[in-house]
């Protein structure tokens, strides 16, 4: 009997006069049975405690909701529900602090949609670019401070463009520019390193070459040699 028909049948019982046969269409002599008034109100109590559990059964199964990324710009708020979605995991995104979104899943989805984002990277994190990292914090900067914000802000810059290539989960780039000395007759040359995560169902392997030319092209002083390309791959994700 359907979850709704067992609540109609309970409510009708529960509102039928002590009088009729609950199998019966009508009153009859052959199913009536004398009740006294304690007992008719004793059945109809009993009655009444069935429909509430039958009630509290049919709405147990309504999940509740949690939240599953907060603080997120809306750009990277909507890539995280467009992956959902595409993976039939219902989803919707609620005003934050501050201008931000977060994006709330129901409790049984949970487990699933951040398995489903670890694989795809998302939400991606944010990267500063060289203008937020030569931000000023005081009057003077030494060279060397100068030198590590723009090393990092440059390999950040970098990677969060690999970050954009279609198959690419994640990027990291590793810069070292030798501080030398330009009266020293050996220079020690520049170098780079690349670490890519692409999607388990991505062939990355003919991009190498221009990744290496991107990032030649970006340092200054980079040879093509001294660039080292390594791509990780994902797992196949299991079903």
């Amino acid at each position: 009997m359907e979850k709704r028909q067992i609540v109609d049948f309970m409510q009708e019982d529960f509102m039928r006069p002590a009088h009729v046969c609950p199998f019966g269409s009508g009153p009859s002599t052959k199913h009536q049975v004398p009740r006294t008034r304690h007992q008719a109100q004793s059945t109809r109590h009993q009655a009444l405690g069935l429909l509430i559990a039958a009630i509290c059964f049919l709405f147990a199964g309504c999940d509740k909701e949690t939240t599953l990324h907060s603080g997120l710009e809306e750009r990277q708020a909507n890539l995280v529900m467009a992956a959902l979605l595409d993976d039939g995991i219902a989803c919707h995104k609620a005003p934050g602090e501050e201008g931000t979104w977060n994006v709330m899943v129901v409790e049984s989805k949970f487990a699933q949609a951040v398995n489903l984002l670890e694989r795809q990277g998302l939400p991606r994190q944010p990267r500063q670019g060289i203008a937020e990292v030569f931000k000023k914090t005081g009057m003077i900067s030494s060279p060397s401070e100068e030198r590590i914000r723009f090393m990092d802000a440059l390999a950040q810059d970098i990677a969060r463009t690999i970050s954009m290539i279609d198959g690419v989960v994640d990027a990291r780039v590793h810069v070292v520019l030798p501080e030398n000395d330009p009266f020293a007759r050996n220079a020690l040359p520049s170098s780079a390193a690349v670490a890519i995560r692409s999607r388990w169902d991505a062939d990355l392997a003919d991009i190498v070459p221009s990744v290496k030319g991107l990032v030649k092209n970006a340092i200054e002083g980079l040879s093509h040699d001294k660039i080292q390309v390594t791509i990780f791959k994902d797992e196949c994700p299991k079903k």
